[in-house]
């Protein structure tokens, strides 16, 4: 396989799909209220505030393929051990890599990472059919997007310097599993092993958690990383990093969609019991563009976990590209704030591989092997610029949450995992903030992407089905 290392010449061109100027949109359904005295954080750290942002499905050589110093491929390997290309297309490409639990098994296969060309297409309401003259070509899941649609993140991430933050070339999902883990491991260091599925549902319209219709089903492991998965109602009471800043007196917010919208099957906290009908179900706020609004009006919490719009998520078969320009409008509203700015670490992420091609094998733990490289990137005055190659899970995320302001452990793979500290530096001269990128400078993209360009992207509610 061929290491691919780019020329730092500097591609400025806008992502494609991502057009147009102000749209409107709906108003917030939620007021900021004013928040507790901030609890200080740990001698030593600067970071007051931390912003946990879940895009979706993508790996490291799909979404960063090329990135300067980091460890991508040009080529991969088919079950017969055959030299594939791997194709540019871009995040509005319509088709979609089956990413159940699964599927990445059989993409793993056994460690030889040489199993993608046997996935097959995931049919979704946005994407062109599976199957026929309109579906995808043969090895689709060995993609990786342009840089042209992923200059914002790449400039974010330190392609540049002096410009940008810094990104992780081994950052893996802590399991093989979709969306719906994922997020659980993002918030509470465990979580099961598929999507939950309801009576006349899909994987992508079903409501997932305590909302979900009686006869919803979601499989979690059995005891080894082999044995059959065993199926429960998607309703779960175990302890949150949620819980953990509760009992420390930090501030947090959960920003998501609505449930009963196609966006609001990423609210996690949904499916924690004890949140869902207790007092904590205040701190989830929607729509997820209220953070637009917390940030500028000094009602940001502590910490804040965000989800995207649908068509902003970078997910696959939505047929757009604004995944890119979402990131780049949150971070250039907090910079507004120099303040808030200079004490803020934002942590970007995304919940699984969703198929896509990666090299490079994950690692193993007493359980199995994690799941597949994902991109991180911290985004604070205090990142280490550029690519760094320590070992991070969502775990890594968790850890550095509850070491900043010492809140103990959830004893899940937050206990096993790193906390970040290679990829900061707070003994360093603070980064400022990115003003150009390229074409055009931060105002100029808030003035193209405002909120209201992301609430005119979330989806109409829908009625809960509870037969």
């Amino acid at each position: 396989m061929t290491v691919r290392y780019p020329a730092f010449a500097l591609l400025l061109i806008l992502m494609t799909g991502c057009g147009g100027g102000s749209v409107a949109g709906v108003a917030s359904n939620q007021s900021p209220a004013p928040l507790p005295t901030p609890v200080p954080p740990i001698a030593g750290s600067p970071i007051q505030h931390v912003i946990v942002v879940i895009q979706e499905n993508r790996t490291f050589d799909n979404l960063f393929n090329g990135f300067p110093f980091a460890d991508t491929v040009t080529q991969g390997l088919d079950h017969e051990n055959r030299i594939v290309n791997l194709q540019p297309e871009g995040l509005e490409w319509p088709f979609d890599p089956d990413h159940s639990h699964a599927s990445l098994v059989k993409e793993y296969n056994g460690g030889k990472m040489n199993g993608f060309d046997l996935d097959s297409c995931d049919i979704n309401p946005y994407a062109s059919s599976c199957t026929g003259p309109n579906g995808p070509p043969p090895d689709f899941a060995y993609s990786y997007v342009p840089e042209s649609e992923t200059q914002f993140y790449w400039i974010l991430a330190g392609a540049y310097p002096p410009r940008g933050y810094g990104i992780a070339d081994r950052m893996f999902s802590s399991r093989q599993v979709p969306t719906f883990p994922g997020h659980q491991y993002l918030i509470a260091g465990r979580g099961g092993a598929d999507d939950p599925i309801g009576p006349g549902e899909s994987a992508l319209t079903g409501i997932w958690g305590c909302d979900a219709p009686s006869g919803a089903r979601a499989a979690s492991f059995g005891a080894t990383y082999g044995a059959p998965l065993v199926y429960s109602y998607p309703c779960y009471d175990y302890k949150t990093i949620a819980d953990l800043m509760d009992a420390k007196g930090v501030s947090w917010k959960y920003y998501t969609g609505t449930i009963g919208t196609v966006d609001g099957t990423l609210s996690a906290y949904d499916a924690i019991k004890h949140i869902r009908f207790g007092v904590d179900w205040s701190k989830v706020v929607t729509p997820m563009t209220q953070i637009f609004d917390d940030i500028q009006n000094g009602t940001l919490p502590q910490v804040a976990y965000v989800t995207p719009p649908g068509p902003a998520s970078d997910h696959a078969g939505f047929l757009t590209a604004g995944g890119p320009a979402w990131v780049t409008s949150i971070y250039i509203y907090l910079t507004e704030n120099p303040a808030l700015y200079a004490h803020t670490a934002m942590l970007v992420t995304w919940d699984d591989s969703g198929g896509w091609y990666d090299h490079v094998k994950p690692p193993s733990d007493a359980f199995g092997p994690l799941g597949f490289r994902v991109p991180l990137l911290v985004i604070s005055p205090y990142a280490v610029q550029g690519v760094t190659h320590g070992t991070h899970d969502f775990g890594s995320i968790l850890h550095f949450i509850e070491h900043n302001w010492n809140l103990g452990t959830l004893g899940g793979d937050d206990l096993t995992a790193d906390d970040l500290s290679d990829m900061f530096d707070y003994k360093q001269a603070p980064i400022p903030p990115v003003v150009n990128f390229g074409k055009f400078t931060a105002r100029q993209i808030l003035q193209r992407y405002p909120p209201a360009y992301f609430r005119a992207m979330l989806s109409n509610p829908r009625p809960v089905d509870n037969e």
